[in-house]
């Protein structure tokens, strides 16, 4: 009557110990490979949420202005998430236990890290702008000329 070719559910029926009535006991569990992907998708999540606070780490405390490479990598990582939690078995609905455990956690880990190091590049490509000597026409000679865009710190120059 049963038969479990589900992938996502693990099904097995049990006769009622009662003969005079006709039950049937249904137990309905979620497969085994299932929770092992799921949890490997919450690591995933979160690994990719560590590696963008390291990243963020190291440009803040190194003083490296706005790094663009670095800054497209972190925005990538914060939009890729969510095409990657739609990838979950099953498509579970919004607010399920993968979102609560790792999924929402990410997106807020990495889009704060994505905001500390825009900040952080700015304030020290105006830090590096301003603090630069005049050059001999009494123009500033870490200053744009009319359409130039300024210098955005060291890793801008590579």
């Amino acid at each position: 009557m049963f038969s479990n070719i589900d992938t996502l559910f693990s099904v097995s029926a049990i006769p009622w110990p009662s003969p005079q009535e006709a039950a049937l006991g249904v137990e309905l569990v979620r497969s085994g490979s299932l929770l092992v992907f799921a949890v490997l998708m919450m690591v995933v999540m979160w690994a990719l949420a560590a590696s963008v606070l390291i990243g963020t780490w190291y440009l803040t405390t190194r003083g490296e202005g706005l790094v663009w490479p670095a800054l497209g990598w972190m925005a990538a990582t914060l939009f890729a998430l969510s095409a990657f939690r739609n990838t979950a078995p099953g498509s579970p609905p919004i607010g399920c236990v993968l979102d609560w455990f790792a999924f929402l956690w990410a997106e807020s880990v990495i889009a704060l890290c994505v905001i500390a190091v825009v900040l952080a590049g700015v304030r020290t490509a105006l830090r590096a702008d301003g603090g630069e000597d005049d050059g001999p026409d009494g123009e500033g000679a870490g200053r744009p000329g009319p359409g130039g865009t300024g210098d955005l710190g060291r890793a801008s120059r590579q």
